[in-house]
């Protein structure tokens, strides 16, 4: 079965950074399918480390976090863009400070009522709500995981939250718990209403989660002990089930490595994570009849710390973000088996760390 490698519609790329306020933060590419090429199109700088991005494609809206300071500590910031499709540049629309500590991860539902922001250093998810033109308007709550910890030495780190594919519930990786927050926003009380909790293996860290397209199947890599756990879903209940967990790493490496994201392609087939030490990609074949992965392969990431990567509209390439690197490194995907191969292509960006692609009708 081949992929889906079909396109419609203006691709834009639009990528984050680790950055000074002086500094470009974000930049945004025109994608070119046919030849697998990005075109620079616009820089912004005047957010400090715009390290997560979110897109709003029906909106023409981006998301960004940003870093603050107030009192000595540092906040979080939303920095919201309108995008002009058609020139592929940025317009700053609005900056809000909703969050009493830095934040490092921001999703928004399908629907575009809600922004979910995760703290890292202050281990905790915000629920903000948009007002009807996609604006952040106003904090709805600030969920912490404080009473999730098993000790006093525990130190909760909510490192990123995702939707369920229907969007009824909420999962938030808390790396430093080594636990998966399933929640749901109550919409008429406005915050978050707890259902169950996750637990992975001690010193595990879970980072990011990415579901299987049939709804069935999730998949959270763990940044600590560089492994990807499987779980089967329920999704009436919001319950995981642990299944299997495997290595992101080849057999007799010894080197230190942490692991950053996790992706599935469209067809259900593969399976990709990144790898920061190793600096590789690891790709699984994923089982039809169960959810679990067979590795595929390993491949450089050709650059330092792939802290992210995306498949491409059309699942025909795939593109990493080395912070380290300085670069953005294009690979083309085998149609048959998801694997990999280096183009040769790479775009120079300084600490690149998130990339998001949008198609635009």
């Amino acid at each position: 079965m081949m992929r889906n490698t079909s396109n419609e519609g203006k691709v834009l790329v639009f990528t984050g950074a680790y950055a000074e306020s002086h500094e470009t933060g974000i930049c945004v590419y025109a994608f070119h399918p046919e030849s697998g090429d990005l075109e620079l199109l616009d820089q912004q700088a005047g957010i400090k480390n715009p390290t997560f991005l979110n897109v709003d494609p029906k909106r023409r809206l981006l998301y960004a976090i940003g870093e603050t300071e107030q009192d000595g500590q540092k906040r979080g910031e939303v920095v919201t863009f309108a995008i002009d499709v058609d020139a592929g540049t940025l317009k700053l629309l609005s900056r809000s400070n909703f969050s009493g500590s830095s934040t490092c991860h921001i999703q928004r539902d399908e629907k575009g009522q809600y922004l979910l922001l995760s703290s890292y250093h202050g281990g905790f998810v915000d629920l903000v709500s948009l007002d009807e033109n996609g604006i952040p308007s106003q904090l709805l709550e600030e969920y912490s995981h404080t009473a999730f910890q098993a000790t006093e030495n525990d130190k909760p780190k909510a490192h990123s939250v995702f939707f369920s594919p229907d969007e009824q519930y909420i999962m938030a990786q808390d790396l430093g718990l080594d636990k998966i927050m399933v929640s749901q926003i109550d919409a008429e009380a406005g915050k978050l209403s707890n259902r169950h909790v996750v637990d992975l293996k001690q010193g595990a860290g879970p980072r990011h989660l990415a579901f299987h397209p049939d709804g069935q199947y999730a998949y959270v890599i763990n940044e600590l002990n560089s492994t990807i756990t499987a779980f089967s879903y329920k999704a009436a209940t919001g319950e995981l089930t642990e299944q299997q967990t495997v290595s992101t790493l080849p057999a007799g490496f010894e080197g230190e490595n942490g692991c950053a994201e996790i992706a599935v392609s469209k067809d259900g087939r593969t399976l990709y994570g990144s790898n920061r030490g190793h600096d590789s990609l690891a790709v699984y074949r994923i089982h039809p009849e169960n959810g679990k992965l067979e590795l595929l392969q390993h491949i450089s990431t050709e650059g330092g710390h792939p802290r992210h990567f995306c498949m491409l509209p059309g699942e025909s390439f795939l593109t990493v973000a080395n912070r380290d690197g300085n670069n953005l490194v294009m690979y083309q995907v085998n149609q048959e088996d998801g694997t990999l191969t280096y183009t040769g292509k790479t775009v120079a960006q300084s600490k690149p760390v998130c990339v998001k692609p949008a198609v635009f009708e």
